[in-house]
């Protein structure tokens, strides 16, 4: 019997979370069946089980981890750099990132750098939209009071995005490029508003406008100009 890889483990796994991630978007977490999955994913009941022995739930909370992952990665890399990107491209960039498509075999959380990260989530995604993250967003919403577990996954992420902003809003207004006006915590708080908000948008219009909502954040997060 030939050698299984760890490559191949990885790119099964990758080709039925793509499927499992198109069905949770397409008919939401609870309408969808396994079989739906299996059926999507072109490979057999065992083979999917043997990945993901737990099933539907399991799957739920790794489609969620593997969006958030790079967006998670990006936010920490940003708010532990010495020289941080402008915070319009920067609020974009991230953004992106918790948009992106797979093309091909996934890219993974932990795959390759930031920086080919950002290179293919801005070429999968549609311009700077949240076609993609809006629908699963909305249906992982809607489970948060049925699975604790999901439930406490996604509260850890909000919790560390929102610590994570408020340590990038500090750096800043020690160096002097963010506005003093208000705390760390309470810029971390607005930024975190308006991206619920660009989801909510991105549902009921078709069409997030990201870059104006970077425009509108950095014109109040930047620094008081000096009187003269």
């Amino acid at each position: 019997m030939p050698r299984v890889t760890a490559a191949h483990r990885e790119r099964q796994s990758a080709r039925i979370l793509r499927a499992a991630e198109e069905c949770f978007a397409r008919s939401g977490f609870q309408a969808t069946s396994m079989d739906e999955i299996i059926a999507a994913a072109g490979m057999s009941s065992s083979t999917v089980y043997r990945y993901f022995p737990e099933g539907k739930r399991s799957l739920m909370r790794e489609v969620l981890a593997r969006r958030m992952g790079p967006l998670m990665e990006r936010i920490k890399q940003i708010a532990e750099s010495e020289d941080p990107p402008d915070f319009e491209r920067g609020f974009i960039e991230a953004l992106v990132l918790l948009n992106y498509e797979q093309d091909g075999d996934a890219v993974t959380p932990g795959a390759g750098s930031a920086s080919d990260r950002r290179a293919g989530a801005a070429k999968g995604s549609d311009d700077v939209g949240l076609s993609s993250w809006a629908p699963l967003a909305y249906h992982a919403w809607g489970e948060l009071t049925r699975d604790p577990e999901m439930h406490s996954m996604v509260r850890e992420n909000y919790d560390d995005i929102r610590a994570g902003l408020a340590r990038l809003c500090r750096n800043g207004q020690r160096a002097g490029t963010i506005s003093s006006r208000l705390s760390p915590e309470q810029l971390a708080s607005l930024i975190q508003s308006v991206s619920f908000g660009l989801i909510v948008e991105q549902l009921i219009t078709g069409r997030a406008d990201v870059e104006s909502a970077a425009e509108t954040l950095g014109q109040l997060l930047a620094p008081e100009k000096p009187r003269s």
